[in-house]
């Protein structure tokens, strides 16, 4: 997909690991890259996706979707989920866009993903998007522990699943006892979800921080983002976990 700014910039589509602490690909996290046509610029995701009008946020889930459905039985062949994060424009298209919501439906596989960022989210069930999105589809909470919204949606049952902001994560680490810390958080989030994922995992000593804690997957730079054509090298267990001695890997 091209889009225009300042600068022509192409937008191209990788996929970002979530490996179990046994090492199995669990997820993978579809993102979008914006990077200038002459390949001499690249914009943060966060700040490309702002960028963009309602239009083109339609035309770019329409564009990831398509993606999506042409490696559809490699997903359900390996049962590997695939999780989409969309911001209040593309949840409200979802929820108005029958068509769409039906393909999206057909593919049992697909994750429907908002960040702690997400409008209201502390109204919990009362937020009506939010609240409908978790009705029609697998539901996950990304960058819990930003600082931006209460526990309400947790206890209120929306999300399947939790992923840690990374920041956060990174000062946990940092901080004096933060495995006390640490262990007490997941504790408690596990009792309000399916599974806790980390994000932020950049080194093996993040790595190794977490290879005996209550969390169903991690995700990070470590482990870096593939295109489409190179889905199948995910699936090849990392080092990190073989020296590590997980118990999938005996």
């Amino acid at each position: 997909m091209k889009i225009q700014f300042e600068t022509d910039f192409i937008i191209r589509h990788v996929f970002q690991p979530v490996y179990t602490l046994g090492g199995r690909l669990l997820a993978v996290d579809m993102q979008s890259r914006f990077n200038s046509q002459d390949g001499a610029l690249a914009m943060p995701t966060e700040i490309g996706v702002n960028l963009l009008s309602a239009a083109q946020k339609a035309a770019l889930f329409y564009e990831q979707l398509a993606l999506i459905e042409a490696r559809a039985d490699w997903f359900i062949m390996h049962q590997v989920l695939l999780t989409i994060n969309v911001d209040d424009a593309q949840a409200r298209l979802l929820l108005q866009d029958n068509e769409l919501r039906q393909r999206l439906r057909r593919q049992p596989f697909i994750v429907i993903e908002i960040s702690e960022s997400f409008p209201r989210l502390s109204d919990g069930k009362n937020n009506e998007t939010i609240r409908r999105l978790s009705e029609n589809f697998t539901l996950w909470l990304d960058d819990f522990g930003s600082g931006q919204a209460t526990l309400t949606p947790l206890y209120d049952g929306l999300f399947r699943y939790v992923k840690i902001d990374k920041r956060f994560y990174w000062r946990l680490f940092s901080h004096p006892g933060s495995d006390t810390v640490l262990d007490s958080l997941l504790r408690n989030i596990n009792l309000l979800c399916k599974g806790i994922i980390v994000s932020g995992i950049e080194n093996k000593a993040y790595f190794n921080h977490l290879d005996r804690a209550g969390v169903l997957g991690l995700q990070g730079f470590l482990w870096p983002a593939v295109d489409a054509e190179r889905l199948d090298t995910l699936r090849i267990i990392p080092t990190e976990f073989i020296t590590a001695g997980s118990p999938d890997n005996k």
